[in-house]
């Protein structure tokens, strides 16, 4: 499958709020919409959280991920790769109710601390659709994700012992090594899939040639070339430009979404993330690449298949 690109949707996410655009999805049946248009458009993978559907606010509702995932199932095969970032001030315990209900082929795993630095978004807005989203754009100030060890090690087991892939997200050149030692320990399949992210956030590596190549670089230092997949996400401007380049690299996977971007071009609000996933399909065209199949990810990536999940 060497002409094959793996193209990742990513929904929602937890970083925009209502008030940045019209179109993002926010009720169950909105996130299922937005889900089956990007995998028509050529998405493999759907990357999932859920909101409330009255606020928009990003919520860890058990019962809102098992709609939205068992309607998603209903109309297409997605591979579906639902969040453990939960809510910021949640315990592991709590992000992982909703991994243990699901029992899904792949999951987010953010192996080490890192800062979710939006507070500077907050002064764009003079007004707001909610009362809650300059404050909860001001919490990250006072609030870091910051996974221990110990966490690393019940996550990793939880993974294991429902047969889920985790995806690494990998936020600076450090992290690589809690890949390592999670492989050291034997408490993840080999191989692993990392996810390089990039983005304009305070804290978060500078989306850049230069820092992807690094990464990348470390990653195969650290791990050993044959011993990970992996793919790309880049926040606002960059996300076409930095998925562009990992792809010219020979990464497996890219990713795209209203969760990573609202915009489909300069100044162009995206109405939906099948408008990304069209655009970097038609960029992976040029260097003569096609989408692959969810079908097709799955034998790429080593998943057990949607007949063994649990929604």
């Amino acid at each position: 499958m060497d002409d094959k690109i793996i193209i990742t949707a990513a929904i929602t996410g937890s970083v925009h709020i209502p008030t940045m655009s019209d179109y993002l999805p926010i009720t169950p049946d909105e996130i299922v919409e937005d889900a089956v248009r990007a995998w028509e458009a050529g998405a493999a993978i759907a990357h999932i959280h859920v909101r409330n559907p009255k606020t928009g606010m990003p919520v860890s509702d058990p019962d809102l991920f098992m709609e939205v995932h068992s309607k998603i199932k209903s109309r297409c095969n997605l591979v579906l790769l639902p969040t453990t970032g939960g809510g910021m001030n949640q315990t592991t315990e709590e992000k992982l109710i909703p991994i243990k209900k699901l029992e899904p082929e792949m999951c987010s795993f953010d192996p080490a601390p890192f800062n979710f630095g939006i507070f500077q978004i907050a002064g764009r807005f003079k007004t707001y659709k909610h009362e809650w989203e300059k404050e909860y754009l001001e919490l990250c100030k006072n609030v870091t994700f910051r996974p221990t060890f110990n966490d690393d090690i019940i996550y990793a087991k939880t993974f294991l012992e429902i047969d889920t892939k985790p995806e690494f997200e990998i936020y600076e050149l450090g992290h690589v090594s809690y890949v390592k030692w999670l492989m050291e320990e034997n408490l993840v399949k080999l191989p692993v899939h990392l996810q390089f992210v990039f983005g304009p956030m305070v804290g978060w590596m500078k989306p850049s040639v230069k820092h992807l190549v690094l990464i990348h670089d470390e990653a195969k230092e650290v791990l050993g070339e044959d011993n990970f997949t992996w793919s790309v996400a880049a926040g606002g401007r960059f996300q076409i430009p930095i998925t562009t380049t990992a792809i010219a690299m020979g990464a497996q996977n890219v990713r795209v979404g209203l969760e990573d971007s609202i915009y489909a071009g300069r100044g162009i609000m995206a109405k939906a993330s099948a408008d990304q996933v069209t655009m970097i399909k038609n960029v992976a065209k040029e260097m003569s690449l096609v989408p692959a199949t969810s079908d097709e990810a799955r034998a790429i990536l080593g998943l057990k298949g949607l007949d063994k999940v649990n929604f």
